[in-house]
């Protein structure tokens, strides 16, 4: 899986490789119990600090995208992830920032599908 960090983005490096290893499984790259990288060796190859590595490992860890055996991180083998509430939570607040936003530009519902469509088929060929 290739990981791609834009240093200059407004979003932070660990939320953007967040989203980046969620991406890889969603697109199958990463498959269930398959193995990530040790946090040592991901933050080398792609030149972030160890401890940004880790928070993004423990944050999917804790949303149940992740396991930890022993010392390594897995991706969850699991083919039904059930969503914490705190996961819930987060996901309706940034929802509704969206809608906010989609309300006050006065988005249809058609625009915001063609959107959707959009990214949907953005991820399913690999691009992000």
């Amino acid at each position: 899986m290739y990981i791609r960090i834009e240093p200059e983005s407004k979003t932070p490096i660990y939320t953007q490789l967040i989203y980046q290893i969620k991406t890889g499984i969603l697109r199958k790259e990463l498959l269930p119990g398959e193995t990530l990288p040790s946090v040592r060796s991901l933050a080398r190859d792609i030149g972030i600090n160890m401890h940004t590595v880790n928070k993004a490992y423990k944050r999917l860890q804790e949303e149940g995208v992740l396991i930890q055996d022993k010392k390594a991180f897995l991706v969850n083998p699991s083919q039904q992830i059930d969503v914490p509430d705190e996961v819930n939570r987060d996901f309706e607040e940034r929802f509704e920032e969206l809608l906010i936003d989609a309300k006050i530009f006065r988005m249809t519902n058609d625009t915001m599908e063609q959107l959707k469509e959009k990214i949907e088929v953005r991820l399913k060929k690999g691009e992000s």
